[in-house]
């Protein structure tokens, strides 16, 4: 079997020019760990994933426990916000792997062993026409 007979179709992705605040809402209100980001040509630039998210989030000091004891929600808040308006490239991994739909399913696999949760599914021009998980793969089976 090819990635192309298990990969979800027209995946949702983020324009690598829009504000990193419309990639948090996407990844928050679509409950994703990752995002896929596309240039305007609908080419694959890369990923942004919640640990990117994780980072801006974690103090750039280390805290003593009675610090972290007295750390408001909005302390975390004010840690984000200034990013916010940034465009999503500025946090892209251009490294990760993607897969071409004519690809054997055993391409992949390895890749989802190693930790990859989702792999982008683009052509030979770079265009996302899909994307791949363990779990697209499972959804064939009925439990």
């Amino acid at each position: 079997m090819k990635c192309k007979h298990y990969m979800m179709s027209a995946p949702t992705a983020v324009l690598d020019t829009a504000p990193l605040s419309e990639a948090v809402a996407v990844m928050v209100r679509k409950h994703m760990q990752d995002l896929m980001v596309v240039n305007e040509a609908g080419e694959f630039i890369g990923t942004i994933t919640s640990f990117v998210l994780s980072k801006i989030l974690t103090p750039t000091e280390p805290q003593s426990a009675e610090q972290a004891e007295r750390e408001t929600a909005e302390d975390v808040d004010n840690r984000l916000i200034p990013h916010l308006h940034r465009k999503v490239v500025e946090f892209v991994d251009p490294a990760h792997p993607v897969v071409n739909p004519e690809a054997p399913l055993s391409e992949a696999l390895p890749l989802f062993a190693a930790g990859y949760l989702r792999l982008p599914v683009v052509d030979a021009d770079r265009k996302l026409v899909g994307a791949l998980s363990s779990l697209t793969i499972l959804r064939r089976f009925r439990f």
